[in-house]
């Protein structure tokens, strides 16, 4: 049974026209020919067409897309041998890595090395390779309506984006289904460019170190520096003939591709040219003024309180129990990284002055329609300033649905049930009601893979006190507030009565109710009340006021791009990051992060030492490594210092998407792999801080030390161009 996606997107990112510097910017591939003389200026010894080329080999070939099964991406990697080996993060991996552990073969705790091609395992994700990038403008916007109606126009290019991206497949011919083309707005919809991505399938896990050197210091140092952690796995591609992308078959041979990194292993020094291409996911560089202060000063508290209430219940019991540890370690990976960006978000947004900001531009931007009275655009300031009053009342029950409600187990499976009701209430559909029954009965030993009752029950407690003490209640579902009233708010009891009555908290009580649903038991079920009630209420009787407020903040925050595009037509806009290869550029640097406090752009093995803690959760390491770092036994990974250099600091521009992402010299050799920002940037999403942003990397020669030396995998060393 697959998870609904239950995000309201209330609040539309847009891109503001900045006067961009050459250093700031996630910049598209089609861009970055202008800005060749500004990077070899700093130290590339390539040309714009040695990056991204559809006539040759390039660099963009060895980028890899990480998407889940449905090729919804989330990371980078990078290729880095001829038989198609790619690195990427640990925390990338995770998830694989955890679906192939058992409590016997833990390969999460213990690390893994595949010692021949027949040991690696395949992993449950897929990888994409773009292949080129085509202009689809004209496609996309001469065919849209000119009217008022922004709704009307919204739905228009929707359709037109999916019409335009099924021609272009149909045109591959017989390799359409190798193929994902994904047709993308840049400038919140002022442009169209089609993606077109190769993906392989056949995914298998080559090596991975254990936990407590892939995740060393855990959350403590998520987001901080100095930072002593590996955060990498590597992963293999696999192709049938032809080297064709082809489904998982013993008989797929090692992918051979167009080209992959040469390594360099002589480490980067300060000051020393660094570039990253990856995929960022979303940036919000130029949200309006009145949004700054919606995230900073409600949105983004409210998703840390419930995020870290959710967190607790989870700590409780993975701290004493390694099997629940296992089982609700990717969970707890990807709740507790967003939760420490959403908190360090609040309080940056505030410090750094981005409403002030924002301010100064949109007046800039006022003085400008003013001065040449250009009425296109004279409504947009009134458009913002209208609809963000508006969110600032409703936008939270979106966001209690993401990071509440779809985080209880029990009421998103409720949830993905709701498709049921409407089938049984028809009496002509029983064959559709029993396949879609069927279909999510198929799913129940998966679902319940990572389900833990007393853990289940908490949340579920958790969720319901928030959902009735931070929102209003008047637009809460009945069945909730019922059930508050007649437990007099005691949460604990409330989740112990549904537990007991409803079907959705074991696996056993939803097969059975799935072999032979009852419409009538659906509709009493507790959990379904209150999750289906909240949905409802959410997506149905507040459509009306969220339809009004997608289309004022879609049309302002096109008409205000375009203005700001057509106010500066000589400047070069970089857009927000929206999912696409991204190119950054920038320097190996240390940095100030505050008063009295200097960071050096490097850490060493003295570090993993200093904060090694037998048995802790976060700084336990195995005694082993420790032991070779002690006497040095660093072998040709040592730096000219005679260190082990762990990881580095650059003055990249990166985002969530980024993670795994190759960082690159200017010779264009893998140097590091890229895996977290700074505490002090922690805000880039929404506003580039040129002297506090680092891009926290993995040094390239930890990663193959650690291979190497410690996981005892030289055999992979064969396949690589390593230059010493």
């Amino acid at each position: 049974m697959k998870k609904k996606l239950m995000g309201l997107l209330l609040v539309l990112a847009i891109g503001f026209g900045q006067q961009a510097r050459a250093d700031e910017g996630m910049w598209p591939l089609f861009l970055i020919s202008q800005l060749q003389d500004s990077m070899q200026a700093r130290g590339l010894k390539l040309t714009a067409e040695d990056i991204y080329s559809i006539n040759k080999a390039c660099i963009k070939d060895a980028v890899v897309r990480l998407m889940n099964k449905q090729n919804r991406m989330f990371c980078t990697g990078e290729i880095i041998s001829q038989e198609g080996l790619f690195l990427t993060n640990h925390h990338c991996g995770y998830g694989a890595i955890q679906e192939l552990s058992t409590n016997e073969d833990n390969i999460l705790s213990n690390g893994f090395w595949a010692k021949s091609h027949a040991e690696e395992r395949p992993a449950n994700f897929n990888i994409g390779l773009l292949s080129k990038i085509e202009d689809v403008t004209s496609m996309i916007i001469d065919s849209l309506p000119t009217g008022d109606d922004e709704s009307a126009r919204s739905k228009a290019a929707a359709a037109m984006v999916k019409s335009v991206a099924a021609k272009l497949k149909e045109a591959l011919g017989d390799d359409k289904d190798m193929y994902v083309i994904e047709v993308v707005p840049f400038w919140s919809g002022n442009r169209y460019m089609a993606m077109y991505y190769q993906v392989f399938t056949d995914i298998r896990l080559v090596g991975t170190p254990p936990e407590n050197i892939g995740k060393f210091g855990g959350e403590t140092d998520n987001w901080e520096w100095p930072r002593h952690t590996c955060d990498i796995s590597i992963f293999r591609i696999y192709a049938g003939a032809n080297n064709k992308p082809a489904k998982f078959d013993k008989e797929n041979k090692p992918y051979a591709p167009k080209y992959f990194f040469p390594i360099n292993i002589q480490g980067p020094q300060e000051k020393s040219y660094a570039m990253i291409l990856g995929y960022p996911g979303r940036t919000q560089r130029s949200t309006f003024s009145e949004g700054i202060k919606f995230y900073s000063e409600t949105e983004r508290p409210m998703r840390v309180k419930v995020r870290r209430d959710i967190l607790d219940i989870y700590e409780s019991y993975m701290h004493k129990d390694p099997k629940i540890k296992l089982m609700y370690a990717d969970k707890y990976a990807g709740l507790s990284n967003y939760w420490k960006k959403f908190m360090g978000e609040a309080s940056a947004l505030k410090k750094l002055n981005i409403y002030d900001r924002r301010k100064a531009e949109e007046n800039k931007f006022a003085a400008w329609v003013k001065n040449t009275n250009n009425a296109k655009y004279a409504d947009v300031i009134n458009n913002y300033n209208e609809a963000y009053a508006s969110v600032a009342k409703v936008g939270m029950f979106g966001v209690y649905l993401q990071d509440g409600i779809s985080n209880s187990q029990p009421m998103n499976f409720a949830m993905a049930a709701a498709a049921l009701e409407p089938l049984m209430m028809d009496k002509t559909k029983k064959d559709e009601v029993k396949k879609a029954a069927a279909e999510m009965a198929a799913d129940l030993d998966k679902d319940f893979k990572e389900f833990y009752d007393p853990i289940e029950q908490k949340v579920l407690a958790s969720v319901l006190m928030h959902l009735v003490e931070d929102l209003d209640n008047a637009s809460l579902p009945k069945s909730l507030t019922d059930l508050a009233a007649k437990h007099n708010k005691d949460y604990n009891a409330m989740a112990d009565a549904m537990w007991k009555k409803s079907v959705f908290v074991s696996q056993e009580k939803m097969a059975k109710f799935l072999k032979s649903p009852s419409l009538k038991k659906l509709q009493k079920d507790p959990i379904y009340a209150v999750a289906n009630g909240y949905l409802t209420e959410v997506t149905k009787k507040m459509q009306p006021q969220m339809m009004k407020l997608n289309g004022q903040l879609g049309k302002a925050n096109r008409l205000y791009q375009a203005g700001v595009l057509e106010m500066s037509p000589n400047a070069l806009n970089n857009p927000d990051a929206n999912g696409t290869m991204r190119m950054t550029y920038g320097r190996v640097l240390p940095y100030s992060g505050k008063d009295a406090t200097f960071f050096k752009e490097f850490t060493t093995s003295r570090g993993v030492i200093e904060k090694y803690t037998p048995g802790d959760v976060e700084f336990d390491a195995p005694a082993r490594l420790i032991d070779m770092m002690k006497k040095k036994d660093f072998g040709q990974y040592a730096d000219k210092d005679g260190e082990l250099h762990i990881c580095f600091l650059t003055d990249n521009d990166i985002t969530g998407g980024n993670s795994g992402s190759p960082v690159i010299n200017g010779n264009g050799e893998l140097i590091g792999t890229a895996f977290d920002g700074n505490w002090e940037a922690i805000a880039s999403d929404f506003a580039f801080e040129p002297e506090f942003q680092r891009t926290i990397c993995v040094d390239i020669r930890y990663s193959l030390f650690i291979l190497d030396k410690f996981g005892g995998a030289s055999h992979l060393l064969k396949e690589m161009k390593i230059i010493r």
